[in-house]
């Protein structure tokens, strides 16, 4: 990121590899004292990873890191922390039977011997005055709302006295009214001395605070510079809506797998088997097979959906859309069972479902393609898919372990392999096919793209293309837009927990305002 200061972070040639993924590659990053810089990008685009490697949470595979021009490549985290970097994190975590003000005398136990008791109090009421706390420094930690834990949060980083100061995901959980005030929080602990780097999905904080950004994709650099430049640029806008193939990696050509290795069978192969894998549709519908009312859900403190309704009839699929922390994956796991509603109803085929555990809404027919694969790490590829396949007779279960096998041959090739030993790709389509080895009457999907080379999503939404043509009822949560809604018959696109947009998929996938909600407007 380039100024023409001399830079006081300093981040050069960085890699971070787990095993053959690559989730930080060569990434270049220069903040001078008194800069803000944005680091944005899709949901897993390696944001968190390069503010845990920046942080020492995390060790790089390659590059270096420098502070104020001194090495701190290998230093642990707390010994960066003593030489200046601070850190927030995303969900706060604070001593919560420690008052307020014990919390920052917590984090300036490695700087109060330098400074004196007197001046370390002084420092204290400080800080709390300047994060509007100063009302609040005898209260319990536990006894402060999510605005003030993250104002609190944002406090005892500061307690450090940094010279780079972190914020991962402050604005996470917040409705507008509460941006604001974190937005001018931000922008007055902002001085001449230190640099902040502010890791970011509410695209909102990162418009007003940061000078200049930088945009990830697939860990790579994909645009750096003035961020109201980069807010409008037509390749970020993609990058976030997967549109026009801009999420596509420089090295595809080389990411594409030998021949064989992914493979979906063709319509006419598949379809003969696929009935082994889906429910019978119910003999008289009466009611949506899916129906939310008004529902709320979140974690603690932390507000996520704030009154969604939507149907779900048998045999649609739909796709459920929007930016970073919009509610998504919260959403799947309401339906699941996983997070049980604070507020609204949950009904399948009108039967209201809210508080049952997963196993029991399973038992209706719900099966959960979960964010991350999920694979069991110690088991083989045929016992993971067995997990799920308990309400079959032992003839039901070998139908449908050979319907998996059509859908996803190389599966049925590497049956005896542990299942985390299979590359990424391999490991989705065996997360879909034991989703399906349950034989559901509903699937959702929740970011099966994630991670992946256009080629293979490609391939994985091939199969989900034949479970629709076999009127399998879908709900895709996806960050590829693209895909999403050329899959769907109808969708939905969160905002900050509510819906913005609904309908017609062909409709929604041509309204402007979509874009507004992933990067704002344009100007």
């Amino acid at each position: 990121m380039s100024e023409d200061a001399r830079p006081l972070l300093e981040v050069s040639g960085l890699v971070k590899r787990y095993g053959g993924l690559v989730a930080i590659d060569r990434v270049d990053l220069k903040v001078p004292p008194g800069a803000i810089a944005g680091v944005i990008g899709p949901n897993g685009a390696g944001k968190s990873t390069l503010i845990g490697l920046i942080g020492g949470a995390l060790t790089p595979s390659e590059g270096t890191i420098r502070l104020d021009g001194e090495d701190v490549t290998r230093l642990p985290a707390s010994e960066r922390a003593r030489a200046g970097i601070g850190r927030t994190y995303q969900i706060p975590r604070p001593f919560l039977d420690m008052t307020v003000e014990e919390n920052l005398e917590v984090a300036q136990y490695s700087i109060a011997p330098f400074i004196g008791a007197a001046a370390a109090r002084k420092e204290r009421a400080a800080l709390l005055e300047r994060a509007g706390l100063a009302d609040a420094s005898s209260l319990p930690a536990r006894a402060l709302p999510l605005l003030r834990r993250k104002r609190l949060e944002v406090a005892r980083a500061l307690a450090l006295k940094p010279r780079v100061l972190l914020l991962d995901e402050v604005g996470a959980g917040l409705v507008d009214s509460e941006i604001s005030e974190l937005i001018a929080l931000i922008r007055s602990i902002s001085d001449h001395r230190t640099a902040i780097v502010i890791v970011e999905h509410v695209i909102r904080v990162v418009r007003e605070c940061c000078g200049r950004s930088l945009v990830l994709n697939f860990g790579k650099m994909l645009i750096e510079g003035p961020t109201s430049e980069i807010l409008a640029n037509d390749q970020v806008a993609a990058v976030y809506l997967g549109t026009g193939g801009a999420r596509t990696r420089a090295d595809d050509k080389a990411a594409v797998p030998p021949e064989g290795a992914i493979h979906v069978r063709a319509p006419v192969e598949a379809r003969t088997t696929l009935a082994a894998l889906i429910a019978p549709p119910a003999a008289s519908a009466k009611a949506p097979l899916l129906e939310l009312q008004n529902v709320a859900a979140g974690y603690g403190q932390a507000r996520v959906l704030r009154g969604v309704s939507m149907r779900l009839q048998e045999g649609e699929a739909i796709a459920v859309l929007g930016a970073n922390g919009a509610g998504k994956t919260t959403l799947a796991r309401v339906i699941a069972g996983a997070v049980a509603p604070t507020a609204g109803a949950l009904r399948i085929e009108g039967r209201d479902v809210a508080g049952l555990a997963p196993h029991r809404i399973a038992a209706l027919g719900v099966a959960h393609c979960m964010e991350g694969r999920r694979i069991f790490p110690t088991l083989s590829v045929e016992e993971n898919l067995l997990v799920t396949a308990r309400n079959g007779d032992a003839t039901q279960v070998r139908e449908r372990l050979q319907a998996a096998y059509d859908l996803f041959p190389i599966l049925a090739e590497r049956k005896m392999q542990i299942g985390t030993s299979l590359s990424g790709g391999q490991q989705q389509m065996l997360a879909i096919a034991r989703a399906l080895m349950a034989r559901p009457r509903l699937v959702i999907f929740d970011e099966i793209s994630l991670g992946l080379a256009p080629v293979i999503m490609d391939k994985l939404y091939d199969a989900l293309a034949l479970l629709k043509n076999a009127r399998m009822t879908l709900i895709l949560i996806e960050q590829d837009v693209d895909r999403a809604l050329a899959l769907a018959d109808r969708a939905y696109v969160l905002e900050h927990g509510v819906f913005a947009l609904s309908g017609a998929a062909r409709e929604i996938a041509k309204d402007p305002r979509l874009r507004h909600v992933y990067i704002g407007d344009a100007d």
